[in-house]
């Protein structure tokens, strides 16, 4: 049933975030032809703000989560409903918090865009700013019954609904850029779809587990969860990790414009839909790797990592050298077409290098999440979030964009080794000494794979007429090379053979389902 739900999870998770990543993609073109670049920059500025915010949620639904995972695991329903109704109490209290807060920081807009020659009006700028705070607030009171498809290994039907609801909002906004070429009926047809979306998951979990409904829990259930102390220290970890996250936006913004934030968000979104479609596979076993964490009797614990993380390593090899490759020549001759829009080489390395990192950590932080332990890599978080800001300024006011890149490279980097000390501490239970080593000879064959491929497409450039066959050819030389170097370094280990194995198991259950 594990095995069946996780490979139906993948499939659907799979075949939606293409499609929807497609669409994005041709929306991205029309709007940069239809609309000017610092909107787009403006949607980075409120993110990050609205980021800020959020840190009010103190980690609240991860803590929930891995509660959640050992009373599925049990069928304790009492206990999962008193879950249930406390991240739905707590979710709406946020809620109101981050609407009041959202309002306070309102009147401090015109210190953020002090530095800014603005195009745009002071009233247009609020009210796109109050209609992505209304997108934000959606998530505190609509969402909170999601969790319980994420937790029962069935994230596959939110996946269902969230793409269906997407191909129509996404039609509508391309008929308001080409028609109305107006902005604010944009940010409101992505709020009617965001509410829509959450409405129909709460109808279908209730249909779905109509035992499962809200209860009147008492402070003495909180108490015993101890959910405050694990809160608390999450919270030195929530602060770094947004800080970290949502601080190149606002130091983009406040030294180089609010336009070339928006030109650097282009390049993100392709390394970020990327690896949302990359990921998709481990998002949808993270409930497995849940119960597997709490499953003490099992012998897959370890081996089951260590197939995810040759997993996660063979994928990053593949979309960081991919990349590095062919980025510049996707968003220059196939995507935008606009010289203008372009960014420095460097910063289109140091993309793919943090893309490579991301994609490598993510069965890391899979299985930390699952965990638990907070406090564990806080020091690092903090550590990464002030390395991140204080690099990205200094070298930012020097280097431009490719500064602020290689600060949130640097601080990615302490993230990674935090996450890698919880796992190898309370779940392999050895030193992660031997896991640094075997990362930085990861590094090497990135470089190895970029290397090759960029000779590779040199030698054939002369010989291929047009943007567009050149960029597929050398997209294909980069797959092609990053996949022969990931068979030649690991084809002989145990992990290799066990994650065949498991192919060869998901391969029969789709045959049979």
């Amino acid at each position: 049933m594990r095995i069946r739900n996780s490979m139906k999870n993948m499939v659907v998770i799979y075949s939606c975030t293409l499609l929807i990543a497609i669409m994005n993609f041709v929306v991205r073109k029309v709007f940069l032809d239809t609309l000017t670049i610092d909107y787009l920059g403006y949607d980075g500025l409120f993110t990050s703000i609205f980021s800020y915010l959020n840190l009010s949620e103190m980690g609240i639904a991860s803590i929930i989560t891995y509660h959640m995972y050992s009373e599925i695991a049990t069928n304790n329903v009492l206990q999962i409903r008193k879950l249930l109704s406390i991240y739905k109490i707590v979710y709406r209290v946020i809620g109101v918090f981050v609407l009041v807060t959202g309002m306070i920081v309102s009147l401090f807009l015109p210190i953020i865009l002090i530095r800014q020659k603005l195009n745009d009006s002071w009233q247009f700028i609020y009210v796109i700013y109050f209609l992505q705070l209304t997108a934000t607030l959606c998530t505190y009171f609509l969402a909170y019954r999601r969790i319980l498809f994420v937790t029962h290994q069935r994230i596959y039907v939110c996946t269902m609904v969230d793409t269906a609801i997407n191909i129509f909002s996404i039609a509508a906004r391309m008929f308001i850029l080409i028609r109305l070429r107006n902005y604010i009926a944009y940010l409101i047809v992505t709020i009617v779809a965001n509410v829509a979306s959450n409405l129909i998951i709460s109808a279908l979990s209730r249909r779905e587990y109509p035992e499962i409904t809200s209860i009147k829990v008492t402070r003495e259930d909180v108490r015993i969860l101890n959910l405050w102390d694990e809160a608390k220290n999450m919270l030195a970890t929530k602060i770094a990790a947004t800080i970290y996250g949502a601080s190149d936006d606002i130091i983009i913004t406040s030294m180089l414009g609010i336009g070339t934030n928006g030109i650097v968000s282009n390049y993100r979104m392709v390394s970020s839909k990327l690896q949302e479609f990359i990921l998709s596979a481990f998002n949808s076993i993270q409930a497995s790797i849940g119960n597997l964490v709490y499953d003490e009797e099992s012998d897959r614990r370890i081996p089951f990592f260590h197939v995810l993380d040759l997993a996660g390593f063979g994928l990053a090899l593949v979309s960081g050298t991919g990349v590095i490759s062919v980025c510049q020549e996707f968003v220059l001759t196939v995507w935008l077409k606009k010289s203008e829009l372009a960014l420095p080489y460097a910063f289109v390395i140091l993309l793919g290098l943090n893309l490579f990192i991301a994609i490598q950590n993510n069965p890391m932080n899979y299985f930390r999440n699952s965990l638990g332990h907070f406090e564990t890599d806080r020091n690092y978080m903090i550590a990464a979030a002030a390395v991140n800001v204080i690099l990205s300024i200094a070298l930012g006011l020097k280097l431009g964009v490719v500064g602020v890149m290689i600060g949130t490279v640097a601080g990615h980097l302490l993230i990674y080794m935090g996450r890698t000390i919880v796992v190898y501490r309370f779940f392999i239970q050895k030193s992660p000494a031997g896991y640094y080593l075997l990362t930085l000879g990861r590094f090497g064959l990135l470089a190895l794979s970029v290397i090759i491929t960029w000779f590779i497409g040199q030698a054939t450039r002369p010989f291929i007429s047009g943007h567009l066959l050149f960029f597929l050819a050398k997209g294909m030389i980069s797959v092609v090379t990053s996949l022969i170097i990931f068979l030649l370094s690991s084809i002989r280990t145990d992990s290799f053979r066990l994650l065949m194995e498991y192919v060869k198991k998901a391969a029969g259950s789709l045959r049979r389902h």
